[in-house]
């Protein structure tokens, strides 16, 4: 039997994936939106032969973003100290950034599995010189990482590098057992993919190479690079989600040069982004959630028309049957009409499109029994893969929510018993969750690393209890 539940709690944790986020919405507005991007190409190298495109390069991508409201940082052919000067100007302005770009042109070396970007008063010809004259990528990308919320990170910087022998020399001579190799450093080796991991402050992260790891990339015979150029036809263009232009732009690549260059691109995404928002729609007026990205402040799940949207979703989603956002927008039309079984097979589209704000309401779906059979575990699971992807609603139903209103004598018995397992707990199995069971529970959180909330899913699923929660119902 479902256990009557009076208090808010539930009705709360039904409402964790919905809350408005008044205050971020507002900047949630691609018009009002905080763009900026630091674009750097380097042509004229002083100690080996020049480039022939990177400061073109450069000087399209800067024009390109700055005609997309980005402010844009923009250094050619700079030294060391031009590098690392305007490189604090950057770090300036990104403080609240939505959307951070760096773009490079231009000569880089990989040692160790880390990538250096190299200005054009390099010699590289010492191991000192390795650290004193260039500019470690992981490192600027870090910094982007405290204070942009999106990071952008494309480098075409796999051309044929004079400075491999230079280096390698330099290493031999000194002892120094370090690797250095031709190219990029592969975009899933530690030191570049840890940029990419999955972080709840942030939208996610892109990094992209113009040539797979370890390989080289065509200048080009005009004015531009074929990846730049590729780059450049696409980032204008009005509704592309950026995904899907780095997608395209490799397609290109790979086409234009026989297949001799193949872009990498790695994609960590929660949500929707676009250098130039789609045109919108009447589903996206009425239903789109908060925080997204498309121009739209949003509608609070409470404020949805459902007698409009639902209709004006139906409409869109039968206009672009797979698109992911249109096709959550018409499964939160019906979840506010209280068509649950139709709206979990809309979330469930989107989510096997992921679209990460609908794996997020499919798995309180599953948690709330709304519209499918209760079912905690692949509810918890679902709402995981959200947290891990960068979901705050996904974060916030977690780690937030007690269900111990829920509980009685057996439930914090068998809690006492994964506490006691866990080497936490020393007291009887009684089922009396008091101070010394809540200490325990606390001691095992902090251990943990989780959320000091009570018994919450995050805590629940940890200690292997998700299957003692009861069953209740919202209705």
């Amino acid at each position: 039997m479902k256990r009557a539940v009076v208090i808010g709690m539930l009705f709360a944790f039904a409402l964790a994936f919905l809350l408005p986020w008044n205050q971020a919405s507002a900047q949630d507005r691609q018009d009002d939106q905080k763009r900026v991007a630091f674009v750097i190409g380097v042509s004229k190298y002083r100690h080996v032969t020049p480039l022939p495109n990177p400061v073109n390069d450069s000087n399209d991508i800067a024009a390109a973003l700055e005609r997309l409201r980005f402010e844009v940082v923009h250094l050619a052919d700079p030294t060391l100290e031009d590098l690392q000067q305007t490189q604090l100007e950057f770090l300036e302005r990104l403080e609240g950034a939505d959307v951070a770009v760096l773009y490079y042109a231009g000569h880089s070396v990989q040692v160790d599995g880390a990538n250096y970007l190299i200005p054009v008063d390099a010699t590289l010809s010492t191991v000192s010189e390795l650290d004193s004259q260039t500019l470690n990528i992981a490192r600027l990308v870090n910094l982007m990482d405290k204070f942009a919320k999106t990071k952008i990170i494309v480098l075409d910087a796999c051309r044929d590098n004079p400075f491999l022998a230079k280096v390698e020399t330099a290493l031999a001579d000194a002892g120094d057992a370090r690797s250095v190799a031709q190219g990029l450093a592969s975009i899933r080796e530690p030191a570049t993919y840890k940029l990419a991991q999955e972080d709840v402050r942030t939208y996610g992260t892109i990094i992209a190479y113009a040539a797979a790891p370890g390989e080289t990339a065509a200048d080009g015979d005009g004015r531009n690079s074929p990846y730049t150029a590729a780059f450049l036809r696409h980032v204008e263009r009005p509704g592309l989600e950026v995904g899907q232009m780095f997608r395209e732009v490799a397609a290109n690549v790979v086409e234009e040069t026989g297949g001799r260059q193949k872009p990498e691109y790695l994609v960590k995404l929660t949500n929707e982004v676009y250098f130039l928002r789609p045109d919108l729609t009447e589903c996206d007026r009425l239903a789109v959630a908060p925080y997204n990205q498309i121009g739209l402040a949003g509608v609070e799940f409470d404020a949805i028309d459902a007698r409009k949207a639902v209709p004006a979703c139906e409409k869109a989603v039968e206009s672009k049957p797979d698109h992911p956002r249109l096709m959550h927008n018409l499964g939160r039309a019906y979840d506010a009409a209280g068509k649950y079984e139709k709206a979990v097979a809309f979330y469930r589209k989107a989510a096997e499109a992921d679209f990460v704000p609908a794996i997020n309401n499919l798995g309180v779906m599953h948690v709330n029994g709304q519209g499918v059979e209760q079912d905690f575990a692949k509810g918890v699971a679902l709402l995981k893969q959200a947290f891990r992807r960068g979901n705050r609603h996904a974060r916030i139903a977690m780690q937030t929510t007690d269900f111990s209103v829920l509980f009685e004598t057996a439930e914090f018995a068998s809690v006492q018993k994964a506490l006691k397992g866990a080497g936490d707990y020393t007291g009887p199995l009684d089922g009396d969750f008091g101070s010394v069971s809540k200490q325990a529970l606390a001691a095992y959180q902090a251990r943990n690393k989780l959320a000091r909330k009570g018994l919450t899913l995050e805590t629940l699923d940890a200690l292997g209890l998700l299957g003692v929660i009861p069953p209740y119902s919202l209705e």
